[in-house]
């Protein structure tokens, strides 16, 4: 079973089914001006296989920006990179230096607030034989305020620097390092359409769906598992910082759709 310090994280994560699925792409979106178009205003999971094979894409870049004070952990970036270097079929992954960029003064920001930064400050887009994506810390809470991340376009998370201060400080809480990379792992699982998310094409090899909480695993020692008590985390103490890892279930989804 997966141990009691990872559920209330789990629980934590979300993601989100926007609308925009045929929406037009922004400004300098096709990768320069050239000919190249690529739609980066569609739901979560409708890149999936984009992401996980090397059909269209053998290299993958992360652009990341933030707001003051919650400046990426860098140990949680590079176990991002390696996660997704370990399940992607990309010769390279690439993970940008990260932004700092100007606070939005809001206590909390809904999706569509992120979706208006992203449109502001987002600076890459993909091109020719190399897939682009964001990744954006916010320096207030989601609307939910217990929720850590988001995935709210097909290649954009956001993550809500607060929600993070709130699970990583305290009596028996995880650490920093713990909280993101579960978060930011979790997140792009959600991109590579796990688990079972409509139209990604990473459909269920055997059925593992937790059908109540939507779209993560039912094997509690899965980084795709959902839980709702966040007092499992409050109230334990931990002595390492491993992180949880996908299940076979999830590994044999993500590779039957051209994923490692």
């Amino acid at each position: 079973m997966i141990p009691s310090k990872f559920i209330g994280i789990l629980s934590l994560l979300i993601i989100l089914t926007v609308s925009y699925g045929c929406t037009n792409n922004p400004p300098g979106s096709g990768g320069g001006g050239g000919e190249f178009s690529y739609d980066h205003q569609q739901n979560p999971g409708l890149s999936a296989n984009d992401l996980l094979s090397d059909e269209s894409f053998s290299e993958l870049i992360v652009e990341i920006d933030y707001m003051p004070g919650y400046a990426p952990n860098t140990r949680a970036l590079d176990s991002l990179r390696a996660f997704l270097e370990q399940r992607l079929n990309k010769t390279s992954v690439t993970i940008l230096a990260p932004t700092q960029i100007p606070s939005g003064d809001q206590n909390s920001y809904s999706a569509n607030d992120v979706r208006e930064i992203e449109s502001q400050r987002r600076n890459n887009f993909s091109e020719e034989g190399i897939l682009a994506t964001y990744l954006l810390i916010t320096d207030g809470y989601y609307t939910q305020q217990n929720v850590l991340g988001i995935a709210y376009y097909n290649t954009s998370n956001a993550f809500f620097g607060p929600a993070y201060d709130d699970a990583s400080t305290g009596f028996g809480s995880l650490t920093r390092y713990q909280v993101e990379a579960i978060s930011f792992r979790h997140e792009f699982g959600h991109l590579l359409g796990l688990v079972n998310v409509p139209g990604s094409g990473t459909d269920m090899q055997t059925d593992h769906q937790d059908e109540q909480n939507g779209s993560h695993c039912d094997n509690e020692s899965c980084l795709m598992y959902y839980a709702m008590q966040r007092s499992d985390l409050i109230e334990q103490l931990f002595n390492d910082e491993t992180i949880p890892v996908l299940d076979a279930n999830c590994i044999a989804d993500i590779q039957a759709n051209g994923g490692k």
